[in-house]
């Protein structure tokens, strides 16, 4: 689906750089659903939706326990993160609301054995959040003064991530594994 000028009001202008949109699959990628925008901010006295917000670039999407959807996106201009959810597996999205801590390029995210959440960003520097309960509270741990976070984490042994990133010139790869503890995060030590 491609957003049609005709589509956009005053309001949305320039919004097909800067509002994130979800789209689903329920036959493995043969088809999928229209975009739907990953903002609800609410409807207006006619029952016309207002447009989302643009200030969405990167995503960091997260399936709790629940089935409810959590999704982290890197702003434009907001000091914060934003945060929304989906009850229906992305047919519908709440408002975005400002999250619960700063970062930008969050695309690294992973669940571990014992279902912690591990979201990687730049700002300040490179940093883990890690949540214990479901994404209702998070601790930051700076690991790396590198200011390039691309990268990608995967679990490599129960409660063991493997955290693989830019340095900040992009020139030679980085990698970590990091335990997760009950109260934190920290180095495996060799």
């Amino acid at each position: 689906h491609e957003l049609k000028d005709a589509e956009l009001s005053l309001w949305t202008w320039g919004s097909c750089h800067c509002q994130a949109f979800s789209a689903r699959s329920e036959d493995d990628g043969l088809t999928w659903s229209e975009p739907v925008n990953l903002d609800t901010p609410g409807y207006d006295h006619e029952g016309n939706k207002f447009e989302g917000n643009l200030d969405l670039t990167e995503l960091s999407p997260m399936q709790l326990s629940s089935g409810r959807v959590m999704v982290f996106i890197r702003p434009i201009y907001s000091p914060w993160m934003w945060e929304t959810w989906s009850d229906d597996g992305g047919m519908s999205w709440g408002p975005c609301v400002r999250g619960p801590f700063p970062g930008y390029a969050t695309p690294n995210v992973v669940r571990t054995a014992s279902g912690a959440f591990l979201v990687a960003h730049r700002m300040p520097w490179l940093t883990i959040h890690c949540s214990q309960d479901e994404g209702r509270s998070w601790q930051g741990t700076m690991i790396d003064s590198g200011m390039w976070a691309m990268g990608a984490m995967c679990e490599v042994e129960p409660d063991v991530v493997l955290h693989v990133y830019w340095d900040s010139y992009e020139s030679h790869m980085r990698m970590q594994f990091i335990r997760v503890l009950s109260d934190r995060i920290e180095p495996v030590r060799a």
